[in-house]
Formats: C-alpha cells, structure tokens, sequence
C-alpha cells in the first residue's frame, strides 16, 4: 500500500484509481515519485509543494517537438501543492545493468544525447540557468547553513578551508561561458536508451541556457562513478571534444555546493 505524503487531489485520485502503484526513491524529502502501470503503460507521477513542480512543467511544455522528454498527461496546481503526471520515456537508464556491462554501447548512446542537448535552439529559449543563476543558488546553500564544511569532499576542504572559501573561490573565478541549451544534470540515470540508441531525457526541471561545460562535467562524474576513468576519456573522443579542465573542475568544485 502507497502511502501519500501529499493530500492528492480529485482529478489525481482518479487517473491512480486501480492503478499498480510503486515509490521511486529519489533522496528528496521535499518531493514523491510514484511509478504508475496503467493500460499496459508506464506514467510517473510527481508531488511537490506548491511552486516545486512548476519549472520543470514549464520546460517540458517548451520542449515539446525539441528534445524527447516525456509527455504531459496532467498538471494539478489547484491545490497547496503541485502533482506532474508524465508518461514514461521508452527504454532504461544507460546505467542500467545492462549498460554496466556494456559501457562502449552507453557511451555512444551518451554521445548521441549530447549532440540532440546541443541541436536545440536557444534563441527564444526562455530559461536562463547560466552562471550567475548557478551562483546564486550555491550561495544561498552555503549562506543559509545547507551545506556545512563537512559536506566538501576530504580534498577540497584540505585546499579551500571552508565551504564559504570555496564559494569565495567560484565568485573570484568565473570565466567566459560558452552557452547552449543545458539539462541541467546530466547523470547517467537521467539519460535513457531503447535498442541501444538514444531515446530521451528525463528531470528537465534545471534545464535552460548555460555553459557546455556544465553538462559536460556532471556526465564526467557520473561516467567516472559508473564505469571508470577510461571511459571518462572515451566520451570526449566521441564527442571530438578536447576537455577544458579548468572549467571542468570548476564545475565539479561546484556542484560540491548543491544539495
């Protein structure tokens, strides 16, 4: 038996009504995820406080016919809180175990999404997640005691001290950016494949205009975890990208700030 921890609405209540229901834990206490197999389909419905679920509609309305990501089926304001029912993306994650034991065939699938994030055009993107709104985001992190020192990996609190010397840091050094349309977090677990090739993305709710790079280094450290360093090295031949470290570390120095 599910146990909701947000009051469902009427319009919800009736499309989960004699559904198989299962919780996908997804580490966020502030939001539920509930796999939803209905009419020999798959839905995943999300809740959220009111406003939670709000961007990552927004984007999905915007990519539309621009990326694969999964289609809207319902989005329930009406209420103090906010439920998004999507239909699921077809094929797994390319972390699956299948790809665990396949990483070459994962990193072409990888690739693929890649140069699909890159054909979108930004021109009358409407979300700005550049930069100056990363920033602003880790700052209230840091500021507001979300992320304490211990939260830095051992290295890094070694080199800058403290979480607010390493915010010092990412302010003091910011760089030219080189803007595309970005995912916003790109781990493998968000990129999906059918039939080994490159079939959607899922968790938009950060996408927007931002640096390549940014993308880049997140998909680095999720490729590092799941399959190693060598394949960290294959992922930018495929893409025929020299890696800037410098940016990339940066990056990675700042995601130590997220939640």
């Amino acid at each position: 038996m599910i146990k909701f921890r947000y009051n469902i609405t009427e319009k919800i209540n009736n499309f989960v009504e004699n559904a198989e229901l299962e919780e996908i834990s997804i580490g966020c206490s502030d939001s539920q995820v509930i796999k939803i197999k209905k009419d020999e389909e798959i839905y995943f419905l999300k809740m959220a406080k009111k406003g939670l679920l709000t961007q990552e509609y927004n984007a999905l309305r915007w990519l539309n016919k621009k990326l694969p990501v999964p289609e809207i089926i319902i989005f329930d304001d009406e209420s103090d809180n906010e439920f998004l029912i999507t239909k699921a993306i077809p094929g797994e994650m390319v972390c699956s175990e299948y790809y665990i034991k396949n990483p070459d065939l994962a990193v072409k699938v990888i690739k693929d999404a890649f140069k699909s994030l890159h054909n979108v055009d930004i021109s009358d993107c409407p979300f700005n997640v550049s930069n100056q709104y990363k920033l602003s985001l880790v700052e209230k992190n840091v500021k507001s005691g979300l992320i304490k020192d211990d939260d830095l990996n051992d290295e890094t609190l070694k080199k800058f001290g403290s979480a607010e010397n390493l915010l010092q840091f990412l302010k003091d050094n910011q760089f030219k950016e080189e803007l595309c349309f970005s995912h916003g977090d790109t781990s493998l677990p968000n990129i999906f494949s059918l039939n080994c090739k490159f079939s959607g993305f899922i968790d938009v709710g950060e996408c927007g205009i931002a640096d390549k790079w940014f993308d880049l280094a997140i998909c680095e450290k999720s490729i590092r975890r799941n399959f190693g360093e060598e394949y960290v090295l294959k992922f930018y031949d495929e893409l025929n990208i020299i890696p800037d470290r410098k940016k990339i570390n940066y990056y990675l120095l700042m995601m130590e700030l997220y939640l």
